[in-house]
C-alpha cells in the first residue's frame, strides 16, 4: 500500500484531499479496518452513506467493499443527508453507520465519519483504535463464501413518517431555506412542504462545486438567504451546511442569528414543554447563555466541543436538548443523533408555544459581543502548546477552566483557547459583554497566544 497521510485520522472522523491524501486504496481498506472494528464489538450490520461530492461514490464503493470483505452486511444509502443515513440504522437497530463526507469544507475535500447504532458519533478514543486497525493492517480475514450482503434503500418515506409523528403544528409556518446546493438539498423544499410548511427556497439543487456559497452556513454566506427573507415575507430562514448536520438561523427582519441565541429559543421552549430540566452546551457556548438558561430553570452542564460528545452525553445525562456554538444540537425526544434537518422544526415548535416573532424571542437574551480566530498551527504540536497557554493563564488574574482547551473568565470576558479536533489550528474565541472588555481581552492575550505557535 502507498504511504498515508495520518494526518487525515482525525479525533471525530477522516478528512483528506481526494487523490492527494484519499484515494480509493486507503478508502477500501478503511472498510476493512471499520469492518474488523465493528465485527470484534458483535456488530454484523451497518448502513452506509454519503453526500453530494464528486468522489463520494467512488469511495462510498471502497469503503463497502472493505467493509463487506469482513463479512458484515451493508445497506446502502445512496445520497442523502447526514441524518437520513443515520435514521436508516437507527429505526433498524442497526450496530452502526458510516457516512462519507467533508462536511463544510472546499468541494475537492471528502472523508468518512462513523457512528454507532443509535447515532452517538464514534469519540476520540474510538477513533484511535479503528485508526490503529488501520495503521497495523490488523484485519480480520473472512473466506470468500463468509462476505457481507450489500443492498440498496431509500430511508426517506419512513425518515417522513417518523418526523410526522414527532411534530404537528397548529399553524402554516412560511420559511425561507438555502441548502447551499449540498446534501439537504436532495430534500429541500419538499421534506418541509410535507411537513406542512410553506417553502422558499434557494440552492436547492445538488452541485458539488458548491457554485453560489461556501458549504459552510456563516453570516457572510448566507447573505442570499437573508435577502430572500425579506423579500417573501416569511417567519425565518434556515441556512445547511454540506452534509447537513447544522444549520444557521435568519430571522424574519433578515438578521443572522447565532447558534447561541437559537440555542436559548428552543431550550426554553423544550423546558416548558420537555420532560426534564437538563441542557448541555459546549466550551464555545457564552456565559451569558449559561447565566440565561439557569434563570429561566435550567441545570447546565458544559461539555467538551464534538458532535460525538454532544450526543453522549445527552445520552448518559438523559438531557432535553444539548446544543454547541457551532451549530450542532441534539433533541433526543427526537433521536439522539445531531440531524439539522429537525432545527428549522424546533423553531417553529417554539414560534408556535410563544407566539411570537423569532427576533422578539431573540432580544429576551442580551448575548455578549464575541468572536472567533482561527491560527494556524501543525496537528504536531498543537496540543503542547494548548499545554503552555494552560500554564501561561494560570499565572494569570481570573478563573480558568480547562475541559476542553483552557479557558480564563475574568471581570473583563471571557477568553477560550483550544486546538481544533478537525484541522490544523488552534481556535481562539473571545467574549465580553462589552466592546472595552472584548478589546481588552484582544490586546491583552490574542498576540501572545499566536507568539506561542
Amino acid at each position: 500500500m502507498s504511504a498515508v497521510n495520518y494526518n487525515m485520522f482525525r479525533a471525530y472522523d477522516v478528512r483528506g484531499v481526494f487523490g492527494q491524501d484519499l484515494n480509493v486504496e486507503v478508502m477500501l481498506n478503511i472498510g476493512r479496518a471499520f469492518g474488523t472494528y465493528v465485527n470484534r464489538k458483535g456488530i454484523d450490520r451497518v448502513t452506509v452513506g454519503g453526500d453530494i461530492r464528486a468522489s463520494t461514490q467512488i469511495l462510498q464503493y471502497a469503503l463497502v467493499s472493505g467493509i463487506t470483505a469482513i463479512g458484515i452486511d451493508c445497506e446502502i444509502v445512496r445520497q442523502s443527508p447526514l441524518g437520513i443515513t443515520l435514521f436508516n440504522s437507527y429505526q433498524k437497530d442497526f450496530g452502526a453507520s458510516a457516512f462519507i463526507t467533508a462536511s463544510h469544507l472546499p468541494p475537492e475535500w471528502n472523508g468518512v465519519k462513523f457512528y454507532w447504532g443509535e447515532g452517538i458519533g464514534f469519540s476520540p478514543e474510538e477513533n484511535q483504535e479503528f485508526t490503529e486497525i488501520f495503521r497495523q493492517r490488523d484485519f480480520d480475514e473472512k473466506s470468500a463464501f463468509e462476505v457481507g450482503s450489500v443492498s440498496e434503500v431509500d430511508p426517506y418515506p419512513e425518515f417522513v413518517k417518523y418526523l410526522k409523528s414527532k411534530f404537528s403544528f397548529d399553524r402554516k409556518f412560511k420559511v425561507a431555506l438555502d441548502a447551499g446546493n449540498g446534501a439537504t438539498s436532495l430534500v429541500v423544499p419538499q421534506l418541509f412542504e410535507e411537513l406542512g410548511m410553506t417553502v422558499s427556497s434557494i440552492f436547492d439543487t445538488p452541485d458539488p462545486r458548491f457554485p453560489n456559497r461556501p458549504s459552510e452556513p456563516t453570516p457572510e454566506s448566507l447573505q442570499q438567504l437573508a435577502e430572500l427573507v425579506k423579500s417573501a415575507d416569511v417567519d425565518f430562514g434556515a441556512g445547511f451546511d454540506g452534509d447537513g448536520d447544522r444549520c444557521v438561523f435568519v430571522d424574519e427582519k433578515g438578521n443572522v442569528i447565532s447558534s447561541d441565541s437559537f440555542g436559548v429559543i428552543v431550550a426554553e421552549y423544550l423546558l416548558a414543554t420537555g420532560s426534564n430540566p437538563r441542557v448541555l452546551i459546549n466550551m464555545e457556548c457564552s456565559i451569558a447563555m449559561e447565566q440565561y438558561l439557569k434563570k429561566v430553570g435550567a441545570e447546565v452542564t458544559r461539555i467538551k466541543v464534538g458532535h460525538s460528545y454532544l450526543s453522549l452525553e445527552a445520552k448518559e445525562r438523559d438531557a432535553v436538548w444539548g446544543v454547541e456554538s457551532s451549530g450542532h444540537a441534539s433533541a433526543p425526544f427526537v433521536f439522539l443523533f445531531d440531524d439539522a434537518l429537525i432545527l428549522p422544526l424546533l423553531m417553529a415548535k417554539a414560534l408556535e408555544y410563544f407566539d411570537t416573532t423569532v427576533s422578539d424571542l431573540v432580544s429576551k437574551v442580551d448575548l455578549p459581543i464575541k468572536d472567533r480566530y482561527d491560527l494556524k498551527c501543525d496537528d504536531d504540536v498543537k496540543f503542547g502548546i494548548i499545554d503552555e497557554i494552560t500554564q501561561f493563564f494560570k499565572d494569570q488574574e481570573g478563573k480558568t477552566n480547562d475541559l476542553d482547551g483552557v479557558a480564563l473568565t475574568t471581570d473583563s470576558g471571557r477568553i477560550l483557547v483550544r486546538a481544533s479536533n478537525t484541522s490544523p489550528k488552534i481556535r481562539v474565541t473571545i467574549e465580553s459583554m462589552t466592546q472595552e472588555g472584548f478589546d481588552l481581552l484582544k490586546t491583552r492575550y490574542l498576540e501572545k497566544i499566536k507568539s506561542y505557535i
